[in-house]
């Protein structure tokens, strides 16, 4: 049977929001949730485990991860483990060229047991964190100046410590269609769209992801079905039409391709995580 998972909102006046990790949350986050805003956790002190999108990450000391819109997302951290988060909306973000907030670069984890980053960010958060509890004049701007400053910092440690490299522009617009357009275009519709050949897309996409663009699709395809299954009160057949499917037995063929699994065998084995 599936679970109708609490899908979580921010409620702040300007969709920025710092807590220690300890702090009283107005929901259960030992259980299976979503946002529909991003959070990166900062841990100074680590010990227990978090669930993101069903990758089970241990949480180590002096350490950084993101939660992002739409991911399934639980807690089971020690009760000595802390540090601080910030959460923020869509809205907050001034450019759409941070690498670590896209779905495909798998940046959950930032970066884990390194003293040095933890401090410097925790020194970040703590002194937006000051200016927000002033309730100084600009304090709103102040706050969004510094925050940006932050996801700047981040990006740069992103690239620094994981590719050594900035990524493909043409890359990053062809993820956001494929977020935006899951199942419904073919990879020469995604090569028209960004105004290239089908050929230099697959050369784009081996090159920066390591993969061809049908897998990519597929991947991505995969990942949101398992959390409709998992989380979501619809039939498969409902989820099959959602996904373009011409019939919930091609949906099934797909999903035991993909998987090894029936979507009943794959329901269960979700839900049991």
């Amino acid at each position: 049977m599936s679970i109708n998972v609490p899908v979580h909102d921010l409620n702040t006046s300007y969709n920025i929001n710092i807590e220690k990790i300890s702090h009283n949350n107005s929901y259960d986050f030992n259980t299976i949730h979503k946002h529909n805003y991003f959070e990166i956790l900062f841990f100074e002190k680590g010990g227990g485990y978090q669930l993101i999108d069903f990758d089970k990450i241990t949480i180590r000391d002096n350490s950084c991860y993101i939660v992002k819109p739409k991911q399934i997302h639980l807690v089971k951290r020690n009760p000595d483990a802390d540090g601080l988060l910030i959460q923020f909306t869509q809205e907050m973000l001034f450019s759409d060229s941070f690498s670590l907030l896209k779905s495909f670069t798998k940046s959950e984890i930032v970066f884990e047991e390194n003293f040095l980053l933890s401090q410097y960010f925790l020194s970040q958060l703590n002194g937006i964190l000051s200016i927000q509890k002033s309730k100084s004049f600009y304090y709103k701007e102040k706050t969004i100046h510094l925050f940006s400053s932050l996801l700047y910092a981040l990006e740069e440690q992103n690239i620094k410590l994981k590719s050594n490299k900035s990524i493909n522009n043409l890359i990053v617009k062809f993820i956001d269609l494929v977020e935006e357009n899951i199942s419904r275009l073919t990879v020469s519709e995604y090569a028209e769209k960004l105004n290239i050949s089908t050929k230099k897309l697959t050369q784009i996409v081996k090159s920066e992801l390591n993969t061809t663009p049908l897998k990519y699709i597929h991947d991505v395809l995969v990942l949101n079905i398992k959390r409709d299954l998992a989380f979501k009160e619809l039939t498969h057949k409902e989820i099959a039409y959602n996904y373009n499917f011409d019939s919930p037995s091609n949906f099934s063929i797909f999903i035991k391709k993909h998987t090894g699994l029936t979507p009943t065998e794959l329901q269960k084995q979700l839900v049991l995580q």
